[in-house]
């Protein structure tokens, strides 16, 4: 009798993680304070009920929106520099929050969302990519890499090929070209490192593997 194959398990039909949220937008900002004020303009002539309650009235929030576009629009240097600060402080809290909820991440967890976000990928419903596990093996890198990595690194062989070339783009070509110039005796240490390199990311990638599906 042969021996049954087992299906592969399903992906998820939703996420059940619940990451930090990305931190919002000037435009974003302003309308909430612009909607924040709108309330309490709202709710100061509203007043309250004779038992004390306050009153909370219906806003008209298409109306606050389009207001807030045409002030946004006339903004201040002085409020534009202010909304672009606080920006940047939200997207500064936004990566630590991003950085904390990861570490609390199983490889399993992650595991199942990466199953989750690609079957949701190929069904045409989300662009999102998988999440990495910040546990697992760094890939190595490639022999070219490693030289473009010695470049950056190496003040007399940066001004050899780059000189004072600044422009990243420019960069890249002229690297490329002074690759493919080495001799096979100038690029074998950097492919035995790389050769090195792979072994052992293979060697620990198995080991990461069979942990997380232990």
């Amino acid at each position: 009798k042969k021996e049954e194959t087992k299906a592969a398990p399903k992906p998820p039909s939703k996420s059940h993680l619940k990451p930090p949220r990305q931190a919002p937008s000037a435009w974003q900002l302003f309308f909430a304070d612009e909607l924040n004020k709108a309330k309490a303009a709202a709710a100061a002539e509203a007043g309250s009920t004779p038992g004390g309650t306050p009153i909370h009235p219906k806003l008209n929030v298409a109306q606050i929106a389009k207001d807030a576009g045409v002030a946004y629009a006339s903004l201040s240097e002085d409020r534009k520099a202010y909304y672009a600060r606080k920006v940047e402080e939200g997207k500064v809290q936004y990566q630590k929050d991003l950085a904390a909820w990861q570490a609390t991440l199983t490889p399993e967890d992650i595991k199942t969302e990466n199953a989750f976000r690609a079957q949701q990928r190929k069904d045409g419903k989300s662009r999102k990519g998988n999440l990495k596990d910040p546990n697992a093996p760094k890939k190595p890198l490639s022999a070219y890499f490693l030289f473009l990595k010695g470049i950056r690194e190496n003040d007399d062989l940066r001004k050899s090929v780059w000189a004072d070339e600044a422009e990243t783009t420019r960069q890249s070509v002229l690297a490329a070209e002074r690759w493919r110039g080495l001799s096979d005796d100038e690029k074998r240490p950097y492919l035995q490192q790389a050769e090195k390199d792979k072994q052992e990311y293979e060697a620990l990638r198995k080991i990461y593997e069979d942990d997380a599906a232990a």
